[in-house]
Formats: structure tokens, sequence, C-alpha cells
């Protein structure tokens, strides 16, 4: 029997790069919950920049920059004092920084204090923005450098 490790483990010498542009989602973000595999848990102070490949949800203090080639969630209890780069960004806690995305879900219980470029943008009653937004198509050049 012969067994192909590449195949069952994957090949290492494709490193994957992160990106500084945020991509289109290849598919909806419905539930975002389902997919978290960071978690900055509430009680927690991360200071510095943050990069992820995977959804990544913050219940803690962030100061400092995020970027994820997928979903960020601020949960309820979430404060982000930094920018926020990702293709999905939903705000249910507090966020003073800019947000660059390709949705921003802005829920009731959640604030911004910062602009934001994005292509989707959907707000709930009761939530809190001050900044100034960028939308449609001249993003796209914006989104992708």
């Amino acid at each position: 029997m012969k067994l192909n490790f590449n195949k069952m483990f994957g090949n290492k010498s494709k490193e994957t790069t992160y990106s500084d542009e945020v991509r289109t989602p290849p598919k909806s973000f419905n539930s975002p919950q389902e997919k978290v595999l960071t978690l900055i848990s509430e009680g927690c102070k991360f200071e510095g920049n943050l990069s992820s490949p995977s959804t990544t949800k913050i219940d803690g203090h962030v100061v400092g920059n995020l970027r994820g080639e997928s979903g960020i969630i601020i949960g309820e209890k979430g404060v982000v004092e930094g920018n926020v780069n990702a293709v999905d960004v939903i705000i249910y806690g507090n966020v003073k920084g800019n947000v660059k995305a390709h949705k921003l879900e802005l829920k009731r219980s959640g604030s911004l204090e910062g602009d934001i470029v994005i292509e989707e943008l959907a707000t709930e009653t009761g939530s809190k923005f001050n900044g100034t937004v960028k939308m449609g198509d001249k993003t796209k050049a914006i989104l992708s450098i």
C-alpha cells in the first residue's frame, strides 16, 4: 500500500501569504458563529496588530489593527482601538478606527467611530456611527490596494 502524504496533509512548500487586499467573499457569510477559529475572549486585552486567515471574534479589548482574510466579528463586549480590514466585518461592540471591508454590518448594540470603505453596508436601528463612508464602484480600486 502506497500512501501519498502530500494529498493527506497538504504540500508545505506552498506557503500561504497574507495580502493587504480585501477579496470578494467566495460565498455568503450568513452563519459567522460556526466558522470562528480565532477568539480574543472577554477579559483579555491584546496589544499589537493581529492578522488572521480565518474568521476572528473579538470579545475582549484589542489595541491595534486587525486584518483578516475572512471575517471579523466584534462581540457586544468587544472593543477595538485600531483599524479593521477584512472581507466581512460585523460589529456588535465598539470600534474606534477605520474599517475597510467588502461588507460591513453594524448591529443595534454596535458603535463605530471612524471612516469606512465598503461595497455593502447594513445597519440596525440603534447602532451608532460617526465618520465618512466611501461605497460602491469607486471603492473597488481602494479595496484591492
